[in-house]
């Protein structure tokens, strides 16, 4: 299909979801939580489709092997020259939690927790903070296949570009970055995190942030 083509299914398919959106709000009649998932997917495939017919860049959601905990992962990043340490909250459901009440955590708690620590190996630049999830429709991958609360690698990045860009003056520059560098983004309820890099190594332990923290600083200084 051409770039006009996807561009008219994807304007039905914004539409059913924002019938089936409307439907979510109305009396329950059965399978609207379905129909809304469906459409919703829908869209993702059409904006990542419409984006390669293009050239354009897109975010792609990936397998992540730790979910973080979707109300309060807690995220902190540490790093130094190129390596790059983030670790946040697991997601750890309570099989008794009833929905009224909220369960307020502070990292500088001496309680141990189920922490994951990413290593991004090979990170040539990261961001971290903003946008929230009430301003991730205002990233520019918004539209283009970018999910609240997931993981995600950005094909045709043009940050990659722009990096690549920036290094080419270097007497030494090799092009093709695009092939060794992955962009990634996690999308946290509070902050969204960013990085170029090579590659990532997930590992999980059940520690105090502070203690985490500090195993992952003498592993960058080691």
């Amino acid at each position: 299909m051409n770039a006009d083509e996807i561009t008219q299914l994807l304007k039905a398919a914004r539409e059913e979801l924002s019938a089936a959106g409307a439907a979510l709000a109305a009396k329950h009649k059965g399978g609207e939580w379905e129909r809304w998932r469906a459409a919703h997917d829908r869209c993702l495939s059409l904006e990542r489709d419409l984006a390669r017919a293009i050239g354009d860049e897109c975010a792609v959601e990936i397998e992540w092997a730790a979910k973080w905990d979707t109300g309060a992962p807690l995220p902190h990043v540490v790093s130094s020259g190129h390596r790059t340490y983030l670790l946040y909250l697991l997601s750890e459901p309570d099989p008794e939690w009833d929905g009224t009440s909220a369960t307020m955590i502070d990292p500088g708690s001496s309680e141990k927790q189920s922490i994951a620590i990413v290593q991004f190996e090979g990170c040539l630049v990261h961001k971290f903070g903003a946008p929230n999830d009430e301003a991730l429709a205002g990233h520019p991958l918004h539209g283009r296949g970018l999910v609240a609360y997931g993981a995600h690698t950005v094909e045709r990045s043009r940050w990659v570009r722009e990096h690549e860009r920036i290094n080419s003056v270097h007497p030494r520059h090799r092009p093709g970055w695009g092939d060794s560098l992955r962009h990634y983004l996690l999308a946290f309820h509070d902050e969204t995190f960013e990085c170029l890099a090579r590659n990532h190594i997930v590992r999980t332990v059940r520690l105090t942030f502070a203690e985490a923290l500090q195993a992952s600083m003498r592993e960058m200084m080691s």
